[in-house]
């Protein structure tokens, strides 16, 4: 299939911290929907498509009439799961969208897929400020740290950068990556230094490789679902919007 942008959905069911969360639909419906019905409006993406190994996922997603690409058991991140899945097409820019964060905007999502269309970069991916200090002493929130040429310096899931004096802004990663499809096709075969695994963030694996990744700035306020308690203040901030 050839096509421009991709955002390819990597759904899995087994998560640590809230397990079966990719299918909780107390909003109405399951929660990894949301995030494709946030990418279904972007106008610069052709097709939106769930990644998944799981047949409970894919009927779901059959049934709301996305793509689906049935992808291996054995893949160890959602980015690896959309290399594998980027193979059905043939495109220039593929996103990889997390399926716990149902708030990601349209708009946003435009603007990465944008600049990975026009050539000024080959991986990319979003933020925004955070100033509560408990929220950024949480690990469940990673922040990034970015240089003055927009790339990504280092994320981490504890707070960084250590501020001992002055003021600074912290910033939170917001789960999506852009990339050209040539560099997603990169990603299964990188090696790590450990990493990846010892901060539990697989984008660390991409800057130890010199994969360079651009910073936006998110217009948005999405967050991620981590937990059931983030879930229940997804749910709070749906029902507001809803009335």
């Amino acid at each position: 299939m050839s096509i421009q942008a991709v955002a390819i959905v990597p759904v899995r069911v087994g998560s640590h911290r809230l397990p079966g969360k990719a299918l909780l639909r107390e909003s109405g419906q399951e929660l990894f929907l949301h995030t494709c019905e946030q990418a279904q409006k972007a106008t610069n993406i052709d097709v939106v498509c769930v990644a998944t190994d799981d047949e409970r996922v894919e009927s779901v997603a059959r049934e709301r009439g996305l793509v689906v690409v049935r992808t291996s058991a054995s893949c160890k991140t959602g980015s690896e799961r959309c290399a594998e899945a980027v193979q059905q097409f043939d495109c220039h820019a593929a996103l990889d969208i997390q399926g716990d964060w149902p708030e990601i905007t349209p708009r946003d999502l435009e603007e990465l897929v944008a600049q990975l269309l026009r050539g000024e970069s080959h991986c990319n991916t979003l933020c925004a400020p955070i100033e509560d200090a408990a929220v950024i002493a949480n690990p469940n929130v990673v922040k990034v740290v970015r240089g003055r040429n927009g790339k990504a310096m280092y994320f981490s899931r504890q707070p960084i950068p250590y501020v001992q004096e002055g003021a600074f802004v912290t910033l939170r990663h917001i789960g999506v990556y852009g990339f050209a499809r040539e560099t997603l096709l990169r990603v299964p075969g990188l090696e790590s230094s450990g990493l990846a695994e010892a901060e539990s963030l697989e984008q660390l694996r991409f800057l130890e490789n010199d994969i360079q990744m651009h910073v936006l700035d998110a217009h948005g306020d999405p967050w991620g679902i981590e937990t059931r308690e983030d879930y229940d203040d997804y749910l709070q901030r749906l029902s507001v919007q809803r009335t």
